[in-house]
């Protein structure tokens, strides 16, 4: 026993050192983060081009209440250029205390195509007690051949959303800049008056990547405008922002699977003294880490100008509208007495006529009809719009020849589409008080209503109703450009225009005129 009871006590005093140092080194691991990247941030294994620099990040936290000695020896393979020095002594005080390195790597031309270890250990001398930490990452080093050949830049999108996805209120490759009213500065200029601003216009494009490897492929996609011209930046297009330069936030960086493609979104600011005119969009993909552009695509683009024709449209027009409104309430007693009481009725029944066989339909329609037609849903539309309503203003003047009578009409169905379907928008008051107006005015000054009034003239009380609608056609979509910040292609704007404004509008005041003597006939 007593043997066996002394063996035992030396197997202890022979396993206690070691047990110990496992549970140091279990607990210096638990103190430290040691991390290597090669190349900076890639995590794993990374992707290197002969013949370029890289730059390796190494990082060291001490989670240690006390003073920890660290001395931190890069090794790398054969071949590789450290264009720094391979050890670094540093001292880490207190807890969270940490240091970190970007180390420049050169991967020479000729060195072989092929996976290569970069080992990176650290001694770490605690109260006189020294333990090592060693962490090991691959980098795979190809020919710039081999790798132009697997990265790609598939596809550019300008302007786009925050995804990336094309933007539809603007049109394709162009790029909208602020820019003051000439006008607004010959004005400021007069009245010796300045503005500063600073603020910038922003907006993304989409960048579609493409990885045909069989490896990860990680990148970092950059952009410059250029002049188109002499190729150089333009420094409008990447002003400095909050003291930084535009490169510190115009980048994304991603990592691509084997054959896989990715859609990246890419912030673009625009200062504003940004000139309009035609510029080169270069998208370079750099790797990681790297200076090497990998792949890079260029495609032109266009920098317009704010349009302050739709925008002086729709302040003249809304100006216009509160008037006439203002006037109205100011001289509405005046004008009420010009009509009868059947008249006022009559003009009510039209109004909610067209309202129960035109707003309430359409509710429903119209989102089918652009689902069905999509662009050309206002061939259909304007069944509704122009033709059957021109058909009641027609007849409806037919029957009551007087100024006031449509801008009436026009009343009644604001007022039923706003309270029976909530219809009470700036656009809809903006365009329903500017059609009045119009149609208002022409019918006047072409004789159709008045003194003498000759509303059964098919082809004046067609052509009057025509133009008429075609400027508040144009009004209605200025207006949604300003408001709702959208877009139209000049062919539709100029197809819905002439077809849905003039050619329906024609239409409906042409049988709208032997709708109206019908009814004279039976009113009579």
């Amino acid at each position: 026993m007593k043997n066996i009871a002394f063996l035992l006590l030396v197997l202890v005093f022979v396993l206690q050192p070691a047990a110990a140092r496992v549970q140091e080194d279990f607990e210096l691991e638990e103190m430290t983060a040691f991390i290597l990247q090669a190349p900076h941030g890639v995590e794993g294994s990374g992707l290197a081009a002969g013949g370029s620099n890289l730059s390796a990040y190494v990082f060291f936290e001490s989670y240690y209440q006390g003073n920890m000695n660290v001395t931190l020896d890069l090794d790398l393979p054969e071949g590789f250029v450290l264009r720094d020095t391979p050890v670094h002594s540093f001292s880490l005080q207190t807890e969270y205390d940490d240091w970190y390195r970007l180390v420049d790597i050169y991967i020479p031309e000729n060195l072989p195509s092929g996976t290569y270890d970069i080992t990176a250990t650290a001694v770490i001398d605690i109260e006189g007690n020294n333990h090592t930490i060693v962490r090991r990452t691959r980098l795979r080093v190809a020919s710039k051949e081999e790798i132009a050949d697997e990265v790609s830049i598939s596809a550019l999108i300008i302007p786009s959303d925050e995804d990336g996805y094309g933007d539809p209120s603007h049109l394709s490759n162009t790029l909208v800049i602020r820019e003051t009213s000439p006008a607004l500065k010959k004005l400021l200029k007069a009245t010796d008056l300045q503005i500063d601003r600073k603020e910038l216009t922003s907006t993304f494009m989409g960048v579609e990547v493409s990885n045909k490897g069989e490896s990860t492929v990680p990148v970092v996609v950059t952009y410059d405008i250029l002049d188109i011209k002499t190729g150089e930046p333009v420094k409008a297009f990447k002003p400095t922002i909050m003291g930084m330069k535009a490169d510190t936030f115009c980048y994304a960086a991603i990592t691509l699977p084997p054959g896989s493609s990715s859609l990246v979104s890419l912030p673009l600011y625009i200062s504003d003294n940004a000139m309009g005119g035609d510029y080169l969009l270069r998208v370079d993909a750099k790797l990681t880490g790297s200076d090497w552009v990998a792949a890079t695509q260029s495609q032109k683009v266009t920098a317009i100008s704010r349009k302050w024709g739709p925008i002086m449209i729709t302040f003249a027009s809304t100006l216009l509208g509160v008037t006439a409104v203002s006037l109205f309430f100011i001289k509405s007693k005046e004008i009420m007495d010009r009509f009868k009481t059947r008249n006022l009725v009559l003009i009510s029944l039209f109004g909610t006529v067209s309202f129960a066989a035109i707003n309430l339909p359409m509710t429903v329609l119209w989102e089918l009809s652009h689902a069905i037609f999509g662009p050309f849903s206002f061939l259909f539309t304007g069944l509704f719009y122009e033709i059957l309503l021109y058909m009641l203003i027609a007849s409806l003047v037919v029957l009551i020849p007087k100024p006031g009578v449509i801008s009436l009409f026009m009343m009644v169905r604001f007022l039923l589409g706003g309270f029976i379907t909530g219809s009470f928008t700036p656009i809809t008051f903006i365009t329903l008080s500017m059609s009045a107006v119009i149609l208002e005015v022409m019918m006047y000054a072409a004789g159709i209503t008045g003194k003498n009034p000759d509303p059964e003239n098919r082809f004046r009380v067609g052509v009057v109703c025509g133009i008429a609608d075609m400027v508040s056609g144009y009004t209605s979509f200025s207006v949604w450009m300003v408001l709702y910040r959208l877009f139209y292609s000049n062919w539709y704007i100029t197809a819905n225009i002439l077809i849905d404004g003039f050619l329906y509008t024609f239409i409906g005041a042409w049988f709208g005129i032997s709708l109206g003597n019908r009814l004279k006939k039976v009113a009579e």
